[in-house]
């Protein structure tokens, strides 16, 4: 059975088995319980369950998709699910406790789910995103791509971009190649006060520390002059934990 694509709703289905063969084995779901989100048709979800999780999670706003998973992995003899089906949208759904996340995730809302997965407890989480999206995640200070989106994804995630995956393989073809991530909980999270000092470092990120928070109207230069040596730092060149430890001091101003 298959559906029109919902282009509201960012659907591109990758073809490639070995892909996804692929994702299934980095997600190493042997015996742990897995979430999905957005398993459209259920051709990644072959690929993880011939792996063996204990069960599979699939969040899936698409209503006939939804019904489409339910049919296609009916309930066992004793009334239990190894897949349970769960339609609703990720980033408002409650799912239940699991250990590992997959999906191929639509790129309009990428961002999105990966910060909803930062206030989630798993293990870790293998995505299908735009390969732009993936560089930038993974990007190093000083790398020309590095920004808001690197501090904050580095806080929450040990990153790995594992592949490059060309848009040929997907059906219907998108206009942009994608990647692999995998992505491990850091345990940290940023308050309110802590993302506000990066967005105001990086809204201009090749300005100086100094220039960028001035920019930013809530300090003066005598209330700036306790970050020392990091005020003649461009924001481009500062690694996480020098963006944490400017946070710190300005905290105590």
């Amino acid at each position: 059975m298959s559906f029109e694509r919902k282009k509201s709703l960012g659907q591109c289905f990758l073809e490639d088995r070995n892909i996804l063969a692929l994702e299934a084995k980095l997600a190493m779901p042997q015996g742990r319980i897995v979430l999905e989100i957005g398993p459209g048709d259920g051709r990644l979800t072959d690929a993880v369950l011939a792996l063996s999780p204990k069960k599979l999670i699939a969040v899936e706003k698409d209503s006939r998709f939804a019904a489409l998973l339910r049919e296609k992995y009916p309930a066992r003899a004793d009334g239990t699910a190894l897949v349970e089906v769960i339609e609703a949208d990720f980033l408002v759904a409650e799912p239940p406790p699991f250990d590992i996340a997959v999906g191929n995730i639509p790129y309009y809302i990428s961002s999105d789910i990966v910060f909803r997965l930062a206030g989630m407890k798993f293990e870790r989480a293998i995505l299908m995103v735009q390969k732009e999206f993936a560089l930038k995640m993974a990007a190093k200070p000083g790398d020309r791509n590095y920004g808001r989106l690197s501090v904050t994804s580095q806080i929450a995630f040990d990153i790995k971009f594992e592949r490059v995956v060309l848009r040929h393989l997907f059906r219907p073809a998108p206009d942009v190649d994608s990647a692999i991530i995998v992505l491990r909980p850091t345990g940290l999270r940023l308050t309110q006060f802590q993302e506000n000092i990066v967005r105001w470092l990086f809204q201009h990120k090749n300005k100086t520390v100094r220039n960028a928070l001035l920019d930013s109207k809530m300090y003066t230069d005598a209330e700036l002059r306790l970050l020392g040596p990091y005020l003649k730092r461009r924001a481009r060149t500062l690694p996480k934990g020098e963006v944490l430890e400017i946070a710190r001091l300005l905290a105590k101003s």
